[in-house]
């Protein structure tokens, strides 16, 4: 069994998929560690957030990633922020002051996008520091991979863009459920279906299918992104 999990406003959701790749499960919790504690027998976790922070101002992984996606969905591809923003001394200060700081340390500022998700990188590489099987995924990557290498064409909050990878989802096997448990079902609809996409990439990974990005030889803590 993989797992796929992705951050959302209630914490994170991770859907579980069985040794040939169907939907098995899905799960809440607001916090990393319980949600993993949901699933016991899981071999690998594709989580959606940047795994392996770099004391640099970019990650190689993430160039990748937004090439292979293009100029529309490559957007979606945060930069990663580097390695001293989920350290105690920084983990919670004004997003203004660790801005500044990286702009002096490394001649660049930290979007706030990437800011609001300091708490959830910190669970998933303090999960990789803890021993558990976690890999980083990225679902427009995932989808990407899914549609031929071809990025999708609408974005994943608008009616095409759910349809467009619902229907990519049930082309490789994976079959989303019409009724979720109630704690599930409130969740936005993009998180869910996100959380698939990752679940896609980690079981690819277990069979040795998966892309990485960048495309070289990783060493266990490589900054790299599995599709």
């Amino acid at each position: 069994m993989v797992l796929g999990i992705d951050g959302c406003q209630e914490g994170w959701v991770g859907i579980a998929l069985d040794d040939q790749g169907c939907y098995k499960g899905i799960a809440t919790a607001p916090i990393l560690h319980d949600l993993l504690r949901s699933f016991p027998d899981f071999t690998v976790a594709g989580v959606d957030m940047p795994l392996h922070l770099t004391n640099t101002a970019t990650r190689p992984a993430d160039i990748a990633a937004r090439k292979l996606l293009g100029a529309q969905r490559g957007r979606s591809v945060f930069p990663a922020p580097p390695k001293f923003v989920i350290s105690p001394k920084w983990i919670n200060r004004d997003p203004g002051e660790v801005s500044n700081e990286s702009r002096r340390r490394h001649s660049c500022g930290i979007p706030r996008q990437s800011l609001a998700l300091r708490a959830k990188i910190q669970e998933i590489n303090q999960a990789f520091n803890d021993g558990l099987p976690v890999i980083e995924v990225h679902p427009e990557l995932s989808f990407a991979i899914m549609n031929l290498g071809r990025p999708l064409s609408f974005r994943k909050k608008s009616w095409g863009g759910m349809r467009e990878r619902l229907a990519l989802l049930q082309d490789t096997g994976i079959h989303l459920p019409d009724t979720l448990p109630d704690a599930v079902a409130r969740l936005a609809s993009d998180d869910i279906i996100d959380a698939a996409a990752a679940a896609w990439s980690a079981h690819r990974h277990t069979h040795r299918k998966a892309t990485p990005l960048p495309n070289a030889p990783a060493t266990p803590r490589s900054p790299v992104i599995w599709a």
